[in-house]
């Protein structure tokens, strides 16, 4: 997947915008019309020996008002074997009201109920073209001085879905959709193909380059066994327990939350387990199910 990095003690290799020790998803920016951003987001997935574990930071940061909201659900159900994340600027808030009025989390949910996914073509094709319809409605009713603007910084990207999958074959799967925008008088939303890859070791997303960043700087960190475990030149998902999975996630996300506050990433956060026999499970801090 094109967003993730992966844990090696240099420490993790970037794969795309992923990084290939284990932050995988990381929520993003919302705008406030007509350019307030919302940012933060931290996800971080790892295959365990029942399935995956999904775990997402709750911040939501206005970078035009400087508040935030640290109990936005991030990881997303999509059915018993399949859930979604996204990151970067995932939707846009209205200035007046406060209220979301383009929302990637709603629009995906939305187009998902109604269409079974299967990780297929047909699917991919019909969620770019809502994602794209529903981006330029947005645009459509509002005048060109209060459309977004361009986010050069991160190569036009405007957010990124990465969908995660177990199948009957103890298979774990991404997918990642990214979507491109660029203020213009005739806008440009564009989406490449989708980006799909088999999951094996820990992904980070999102914030995950800067936390890498920061654990380069400081290898001491990673001889702590409840992070060095998790390097993907030695990880062994069959010795690891969801347990094991949920306390190295919350060690990366205190350790982002204090040492890089810039990141505007919670300490708190969500986790959800994709088990081969029990499906779709939110988890605790325990790595035990729990009802939401």
């Amino acid at each position: 997947m094109k967003n993730a990095v992966g844990l090696s003690v240099m420490l993790f290799k970037t794969i795309g915008s992923r990084v290939c020790l284990l932050l995988t998803l990381s929520l993003t920016n919302w705008i406030i019309s007509p350019a307030q951003g919302v940012h933060g987001t931290l996800v971080v997935a790892v295959p365990v020996n029942d399935g995956l574990v999904v775990c997402a930071d709750k911040r939501l940061f206005n970078d035009a008002t400087g508040t935030f909201d640290d109990t936005f659900i991030k990881v997303r159900k999509v059915n018993s074997d399949t859930l979604f994340v996204a990151t970067n600027t995932i939707g846009f808030l209205n200035r007046s009201t406060g209220k979301m009025e383009f929302d990637a989390f709603e629009i995906t949910s939305n187009y998902a109920k109604k269409h079974a996914f299967n990780g297929g073509q047909i699917f991919w094709d019909g969620l770019k073209a809502e994602i794209k319809k529903q981006m330029l409605a947005y645009l459509d009713k509002r005048k060109y001085a209060d459309w977004p603007a361009t986010d050069a910084a991160n190569n036009r990207l405007l957010f990124n879905l990465v969908f995660y999958s177990v199948g009957s074959d103890r298979r774990i799967r991404s997918y990642s959709v990214r979507v491109f925008y660029e203020k213009a008088q005739t806008p440009v939303v564009d989406i490449p193909e989708v980006i799909a890859e088999e999951v094996r070791t820990p992904q980070l997303t999102g914030k995950g380059k800067s936390v890498m960043a920061y654990l380069s700087l400081h290898p001491e960190l990673v001889h702590d066994p409840a992070i060095g475990r998790f390097d993907e030149s030695i990880f062994d998902v069959k010795k690891t327990t969801p347990l094991d999975a949920v306390n190295f996630a919350s060690k990366l996300f205190l350790l982002t939350n204090s040492a890089l506050p810039g990141a505007e990433v919670s300490s708190t956060h969500d986790c959800a387990m994709l088990g081969y026999q029990s499906g779709f499970q939110w988890i605790d801090g325990l790595g035990q199910p729990i009802v939401k």
